[in-house]
């Protein structure tokens, strides 16, 4: 089963940083309905994302479905594509631990902090330092945490903690692409 490379781990977790991002920011324009301001300051967001995603080499990263999101207007993600997008930040967050860029992950029912993931990725001051500075874990220390989330998800698996089932689920299938890169991606 070939890992993905740090470089592939890195430009995984740059697009699902952008995609966490604009889930926050579709999040947030559901408060505010169709306001203008809100709806142009989301719109120029977008512009910015779209040109940081061209300026790194990352316009092929995203999956179809995660294209077609990142393009959207603002304010037209389906409330499901919303939701998905939020807890992405699970996934995102294993992939900044599986490169050294975190210590060690939340306990298995905790979030991660979106404060914390964000300070991550723009600690470096460039997208170049942050792909040179991720060190791949072990095989031992992903095989590890992969078994942890999958005892979690069986645990959570029809229970009403909907929460945990999501984080369970989340790092769950980002554990299963760094044991196998032939695996979907996160």
């Amino acid at each position: 089963m070939p890992r993905p490379t740090a470089d592939q781990m890195a430009d995984r977790a740059l697009v699902l940083y952008a995609l966490v991002r604009r889930a926050t920011i579709e999040l947030a324009l559901e408060g505010f309905g169709e306001d203008p301001v809100r709806m142009a300051q989301a719109e120029r967001a977008r512009a910015e994302t779209d040109r940081w995603l061209e300026r790194e080499s990352l316009t092929g990263a995203p999956s179809d479905v995660e294209g077609e999101l990142l393009a959207a207007l603002s304010g037209s993600w389906p409330r499901k594509a919303v939701v998905d997008g939020m807890w992405r930040k699970e996934e995102l967050g294993v992939l900044l631990w599986s490169l050294q860029h975190i210590p060690s992950l939340p306990a298995p029912d905790e979030e991660f902090e979106g404060s914390v993931l964000e300070s991550v990725i723009t600690r470096y001051g460039s997208v170049s330092s942050f792909r040179a500075n991720g060190l791949l874990r072990g095989e031992r220390e992903i095989e590890e945490a992969w078994l942890t989330a999958d005892a979690w998800l069986g645990m959570a698996e029809g229970s009403e903690d909907t929460t945990t089932a999501s984080i369970s689920a989340e790092r769950f299938r980002a554990l299963g692409w760094l044991r196998d890169a032939a695996a979907p991606a996160p």
